[in-house]
């Protein structure tokens, strides 16, 4: 046990941690840590999180010709937003490469529009915006191209001057694996804004369920995240995806 709490003491000294701005994977990394440390749980506790699959049949195709439905595209790339009908079920995604190593959420006319350098451009709508949410943490979690992927995906002001310094005095190219994206909630909060919180896991802890809650604002003819104004996400742990409202989704 002593072992343990020094290595954890160790990740919190002000030298290890950069900021939770930028090295997203090292926060949930000391979340798993300090929860396995503290309140390991017995296998039979909780509810089985592993099985996030859902066939295709199951899952809620993105609807078009709604009556809300947008004849003009006002996206960066040309993506018409074609409805606005907030998903009640997986969307019906598949996995594209990215980057060098990556791989995000796609569904055709919703996004990523462009895939080239750091995967951006999805339609003005909900769909649109919970696979931006899913790309930005995908790439922020890996941390490739991270001194590309701030000035890309995040919302213009001070919270995003501020994370890109971070990154130019703190971040020397190093990289890790990206989140595993089980589920997500939508809160609609008008056309151009919204709040997306993704259910994650990371490799090193798969049993292990952190919902990362994020904020998107429609600018500039795409969907961007706005930083937070602390070095905290508002992240924590998820006990059970269904008792909390999460859509499972294995994007």
């Amino acid at each position: 046990m002593a072992g343990e709490e020094k290595a954890a003491n160790s990740l919190v000294r002000p030298g290890f941690i950069v900021s939770a701005l930028l090295v997203v994977a090292l926060v949930v990394a000391l979340v798993f840590l300090l929860i396995t440390r503290d309140a390991a749980p017995s296998p039979q506790a909780g509810q089985d999180t592993t099985q996030t699959s859902t066939s295709s049949s199951e899952r809620l195709a993105p609807t078009t010709g709604s009556s809300d439905a947008k004849g003009e595209s006002d996206s960066v790339c040309g993506l018409v937003a074609s409805d606005q009908v907030i998903p009640t079920q997986a969307l019906p995604s598949v996995p594209v490469s990215v980057g060098t190593r990556i791989q995000v959420p796609s569904i055709d006319g919703y996004g990523p529009g462009v895939r080239e350098g750091v995967s951006h451009c999805f339609a003005h709508n909900p769909s649109g915006a919970i696979l931006a949410a899913a790309n930005f943490l995908t790439w922020m979690s890996s941390k490739e191209q991270l001194d590309e992927v701030v000035p890309a995906l995040v919302a213009e002001g001070p919270n995003k001057e501020r994370m890109e310094a971070a990154v130019k005095d703190e971040w020397q190219g190093e990289t890790g694996s990206a989140f595993i994206i089980r589920g997500f909630k939508y809160e609609d909060r008008g056309p151009d804004d919204a709040m997306v919180v993704l259910a994650v896991s990371h490799v090193a802890f798969p049993d292990k369920i952190v919902g990362w809650p994020l904020v998107l604002t429609w600018q500039d003819g795409d969907w961007k995240v706005e930083a937070p104004s602390t070095d905290s996400w508002g992240e924590r742990l998820i006990d059970s995806m269904p008792l909390e409202g999460f859509i499972e989704w294995s994007a």
